[in-house]
């Protein structure tokens, strides 16, 4: 615990911005967050003045915040006035700056450590050179010493660094000096985000050790893939489980690999031992991505996919040999720790056979894992390593003169020269062929000790080592070309694959844009910006590949231009186009035939001498087909979103008109009844006896009860489609259920007869009795409006696996075949049935209903002779026991009679 946490004070918290060089933005990054503080209400006193900040852009800014001041003396800080004004916030450029000599501080990270431990927070800008441990680094990378230094373990107490970054081109710019290129500033920038990088290290392991007491466990394992190299060899099946369980442990996700090399090419050994497939399948079963890459070399393509794809962690199997055989001939473990650089090798035993591939020669392992290596080995050394094979040679063919003989001697010599075209290109070839010559003619044509060549026949031997030498080489450059060619194309294709696979599961535009700029970093490594536009017609960034994509500046507001031009014209343009092909970028449109759909903006990475790298030609082509399946997917995305809306508004517009011409229609003939016998009631008393006016009243009557029933099934299906229908459940009698709606259809029964077959020992059930009432209501009245007068309308019960059947009959028309799954839907109305009135929603609410309680509904045609409509209704029977409540009124309105 510090001093001031014992004496209850607080530490002014230090938030240091640090840039690669002057011009970087550290200072403007620094004005605005600034002026978002004291936006939101926060004291805030700027010490940045127009004389260090001499950029115009950042002057602009200064004189835009208007922030103010902090008090100064003769020049200087004046940190005691801002001890007495105490604001909560200051702002200072240039920490490493020397103050006057009549100053109490002679460096102002001084001043700034005053203010810290005062409680006041502090806003600091500072360039990775001024450090003080990397301070002489930079002096040799700029070739000018940085006399002005911050301790380290000043800059260690900032509680949050701010990376400002820009690149070097805008550095120069902005600066307006040429005292660092761009190799060096990308050096210094280099250096600073090692810088950052090491500092969170420190700060993870700070913190994983001090919480050991508060109950956190550490360290935690990071996101670094695990990759599986696999074989058809029987053992790999075990050794793909265990790269399953690394990754779960390690919660991230894994990567199964597998080597297809040529059957019996030169150098490799490579013998067919078995089919991967089953090896592959398991892989995919388990959860892995599964990758197969063509190559010669297994070890080499394992690190080179592992570089590639940013894989830290490998695991392979690894065969028990005999120790002569380990020596001889290599494993593929050996080749992958000896080739690695920064990749951890895990070695699985394996008791029958290789896990991975199978081995390769001693030569071809050198090779590769000369080629694993971050960068190729010097030319020095090829030509030295040249001369040395040649030399001992030369020492052995001495010894076994008189047994080989000379021509013999001579074939001998091309080895190294076939094997230096092969792998050291025309250079290393010609030379080879040089110091072959030399030591052949020097040491085995007579003169012997002399070069000069007695049998002018040598010269010919001599050109064929040249000749051999140009040819071979060059045939092996041709062949590495190709190679390289069909390893990008390999690339290529996989990742449009890969993409192509994706865009059919994706079910929205971010996750398809994601994918676009996953597969463009992996096999390019371009930074990627996506531009869309908005409800009004806007382009706005809605994805980026990184967060430096996504920063503002003059640069993004010049790229926001040519976005909108590439975006009217539906043209590409940038570096490798027809337009403005001086821009470093590359933008090109997301466009079908019909339209455009946005932009797809492509930055280039920087090369090997810190200039834009342009993409290849295969590149390009790549580029252009992954534009074109990211617009053919975006396109069904709208497609399927305006698709949708055209069908709810079709949709909508449908009920809409089935509602108004239902409602207008049933509604009309009620009122039409009800206003023209009330009309003869009122005006034409006298003219009336008592038993026409009771007929009048009992057609008001009847008109009255059929516009309630049309608004009770109205607001039952604005309940039952909005979800505010609840049930009260309680125990219901089927004898009373049926008894209420008997009642409640008697004045439109006419003279149609009940058959009523409810036994008297059924079970009561659980059900909400208003809605159920409700229900046979609906089916009893469809069963009288489409049956003729005079007929039958049975009604039956029966308790049966556990559900309470009821059975309705009638003797209409009956259902076509085809329509019994279409009458239960909102407004359906059978042809056959189309001269009768009504709505099509009774046997809709009746479905609501009695799904709510767990039942079934359904209607089909009468199968016992009859012509008409058996509609079954289900409800399900409850596991408890009844109450012992006796029943009443068992025969209550049975009777057909009643």
């Amino acid at each position: 615990m510090s001093d001031l946490d014992k004496n209850g004070l607080r530490r002014g918290k230090l938030t240091l911005f640090m840039g690669a060089a002057p011009g970087s933005g550290k200072t403007q990054a620094m004005l605005r967050a600034a002026v978002r503080e004291a936006a939101a209400g926060m004291s805030v006193r700027c010490a940045v003045s127009g004389a260090e900040a001499r950029y115009p852009d950042t002057l602009a800014l200064l004189r835009d915040a208007a922030l103010p001041a902090a008090p100064e003396q003769g020049g200087e800080l004046d940190v005691e006035r801002l001890l007495e004004t105490k604001p909560k916030l200051v702002v200072v450029d240039r920490l490493e700056a020397r103050n006057s000599p009549r100053a109490v501080r002679s460096k102002r990270y001084m001043d700034v450590e005053s203010l810290l431990l005062n409680g006041i927070d502090v806003y600091a800008a500072l360039n990775i050179g001024h450090v003080e441990s990397l301070n002489a680094l930079a002096g040799r990378i700029l070739g000018v010493p940085l006399p002005e230094t911050v301790p380290d373990a000043f800059v260690e107490q900032a509680d949050t660094l701010r990376i400002a970054d820009a690149p070097p081109e805008e550095i120069m710019r902005r600066s307006g000096t040429s005292s660092a290129g761009e190799e060096e500033l990308s050096a210094l920038r280099e250096m600073l985000f090692r810088f950052a990088a090491e500092r969170m290290d420190s700060r993870l392991d700070d913190y994983l050790q001090g919480g050991e007491a508060a109950g956190r466990r550490g360290p935690w394992p990071v996101a670094e893939k695990v990759m599986v190299a696999i074989g058809p060899g029987p053992s790999t099946a075990e050794l793909l489980r265990i790269g399953r369980r690394t990754a779960a442990a390690l919660k991230t996700g894994w990567v199964a690999v597998y080597v297809r090399t040529p059957e019996g090419a030169p150098f490799t050994g490579v013998k067919r031992q078995g089919d991967p497939e089953p090896n592959l399948r398991l892989a995919e079963e388990l959860g892995a991505e599964v990758f197969v890459v063509d190559g010669g070399h297994v070890a080499w393509e394992l690190l080179h996919f592992a570089e590639q794809h940013n894989i830290r962690q490998i695991v392979v199997g690894e065969t028990l040999r005999s120790r002569f055989g380990i020596r001889m001939r290599g494993t593929l473990a050996e080749k992958l720790v000896r080739g690695s650089r920064g990749i951890h090798i895990r070695v699985v035993p394996g008791d029958t056979g290789p896990a991975g591939p199978p081995p390769e020669s001693f030569s071809r392992r050198r090779a590769g894992a000369a080629r694993a290596r971050e960068g190729p080995i010097p030319r020095w050394a090829e030509y030295a390593l040249i001369a040395l094979i040649t030399t001992i040679m030369t020492v052995v063919l001495r010894e076994y003169t008189e047994m080989l003989q000379t021509v013999n001697i001579a074939l001998i010599y091309l080895f190294p020269v076939l094997l230096s075209a092969v792998y050291g290109g025309l250079g290393p070839a010609l030379f080879s062929a040089g110091a072959s010559m030399l030591a052949f003619d020097f040491f085995f044509i007579e003169p012997q000790l002399s070069f000069t060549v007695a049998d002018l026949r040598y010269l010919i031997s001599f050109g064929v080592y040249v000749s051999v030498a140009a040819l071979t080489a060059s045939l092996a450059e041709r062949l590495k070309q190709q190679v390289r060619q069909a390893r990008q194309r390999e690339a290529h294709t996989a990742s449009l694959y890969a993409f192509s696979r994706q865009i059919g599961a994706v079910s929205d535009v971010s996750s398809l844009l994601d994918g676009v700029t996953h597969q463009l970093a992996r096999t390019i490594g371009t930074e990627t910006a996506v531009y869309l536009p908005d409800e009004s017609g806007v382009l706005r960034l809605v994805h980026a590949s990184s967060a430096e994509a996504r920063e503002g500046g003059e640069r993004a507001r010049e790229e926001e231009v040519v976005v909108r031009m590439v975006y009217d014209e539906g043209e590409e343009a940038g570096h490798g186009s027809k337009t403005l092909r001086e821009l470093p970028g590359r933008y090109l449109p997301l466009r079908t035939e019909e339209r455009t759909y946005g932009v797809l903006a492509v930055r280039p990475r920087l090369g090997p001498d810190g200039r834009d790298a342009p993409l290849s030609a295969e590149q390009q082509r790549l580029l252009e087909a992954l534009c074109g399946l990211a617009a053919a997917a975006i396109a069904r995305f709208k497609l399927a979103e305006e698709a949708k809306l055209a069908h709810l508004t079709a949709e909508s517009e449908r009920l809409r008109t089935a509602i108004l011409d239902s409602v207008s229609h049933e509604l009309r003939t009620p009122l039409a009844t009800i206003v023209g016998s009330a009309t003869g009631l009122i005006e034409n008393d006298d003219l009336f006896s008592p038993q026409d006016r009771m007929e009048l009243l009992e057609t008001i009557r009847s008109g009255a009860m059929r516009m309630n029933r049309l608004v009770q099934n109205l607001l039952g299906m604005v309940r039952l489609e909005s979800g505010m229908l609840r049930l009260r459940r309680e125990w219901c009698d089927v004898q009373d259920l049926v008894g209420v709606s008997l009642a409640q259809i008697r004045d439109i029964r006419g003279s149609r007869r009940l058959n009523v077959d409810i036994p008297g020992d059924l079970p009561i059930i659980r059900g909400d009795e208003v809605l159920l009432e409700q229900v046979l209501g609906n089916v009893l009245g469809n069963a009288i409006k489409y049956s003729p007068d005079g007929s039958e309308i049975g009604i039956s019960a029966k308790a049966r696996n556990g559900m309470l059947m009821l059975h309705i009959s009638d003797e209409g028309p009956g259902i076509a075949a085809g329509e019994e799954r279409h009458i239960f839907e909102k407004f359906y109305r059978s042809g056959a049935t189309r001269h009768v009135s009504g709505t099509g929603l009774g046997l809709a609410i009746c479905k609501g209903i009695v799904d709510l309680h767990g039942g079934v509904i359904s209607a089909e045609s009468r199968t016992d002779g009859r012509t008409g409509t058996l509609v079954k209704i289900g409800l399900p029977l409850p596991d408890a026991p009844e109450p012992p409540e006796k029943r009443v009124n068992e025969e209550r309105g049975m009777n057909d009679g009643e």
